[in-house]
């Protein structure tokens, strides 16, 4: 058994926080709001939980194993001070944003070492601890050096870690679907289904077409004559769900343009 933080329990945090602690580890997450339950509504990982839940890093006395940072890269800064009481020499922190600027949270840990993800869990937050989960669970990460490390952490969770060779592939296909869908929803107000759209369409294609030319000159290996056939695939899927910047900018609240849009375009111009 890991003693592991969550730090925002978020949409994605309640749902890696809820089943590793289904999984027997002993979990504490790290909110603003209290709450004292995990509820997961989900058709395939549902989960109905009691939650360690802390509101005050004061509370925090000792260093943990794990950390999962899953607030997002725009409020790091406001984790400062649950960091600084979790990290310790022997604590390990996954970040589990959006974009592909995961070093940016080495200044908060201590000299804790990070270790990036690609977050795959379409979850929205109904009221804390409490979210309506619709599809995967699962993150990639880098094979070393901790990837057999995390295999064994989540062995027993239904959430999952998948270490991968090819990282910087995977890291550059996801933030290309976030830059496109993030964008076009937020943009128009209007979910997934906005790419179908055919005055949208190619506006897509060109997108993903780029951000992976920009891949490509960073290690990845995407090929941007792809694009249309990714794009078609994606409309053909019939996902109609929304996105977190869709959801933000409905509520008003601040969103990850720049982890996401911001991050391509200063590896483009690098």
């Amino acid at each position: 058994m890991a003693r592991i933080a969550v730090v925002g329990p978020g949409s994605v945090g309640v749902f890696f926080a809820g089943h590793l602690a289904a999984a027997g580890h002993d979990v504490i997450a790290c909110a603003r709001r209290p709450f004292d339950r995990y509820v997961i509504e989900s058709p395939q990982f549902p989960l109905d939980i009691e939650a360690t839940v802390v509101t005050d890093p004061a509370a925090i006395t000792s260093t943990v194993e794990w950390v999962l940072l899953s607030v997002k890269a725009h409020q790091t800064p406001g984790a400062a001070a649950w960091l600084s009481r979790l990290c310790g020499a022997d604590t390990k922190v996954l970040v589990v944003q959006n974009g592909i600027e995961h070093d940016l949270a080495d200044a908060y840990t201590n000299g804790a070492p990070t270790i990036p993800t690609v977050v795959y869990c379409g979850a929205e937050l109904l009221e804390p601890g409490h979210i309506k989960h619709s599809s995967a669970g699962h993150l990639f990460v880098p094979d070393q050096p901790y990837g057999d490390a995390l295999l064994e952490l989540f062995a027993e969770s239904q959430a999952e870690v998948r270490p991968t060779s090819a990282f910087a592939t995977e890291k550059w296909r996801k933030l290309s679907f976030n830059v496109l869908l993030n964008g076009l929803t937020a943009l128009t107000g209007r979910t997934l289904s906005v790419v179908g759209d055919p005055a949208i369409r190619p506006i897509a294609i060109e997108t993903v077409r780029e951000c992976w030319q920009i891949a490509r000159a960073d290690g990845a290996d995407l090929d941007p004559d792809g694009a249309e056939a990714i794009i078609d695939r994606l409309i053909n899927s019939g996902n109609d769900g929304g996105t977190s910047m869709l959801y933000d900018t409905r509520a008003g609240r601040p969103t990850e343009h720049d982890a996401i849009h911001g991050s391509a375009l200063r590896r483009a111009e690098a």
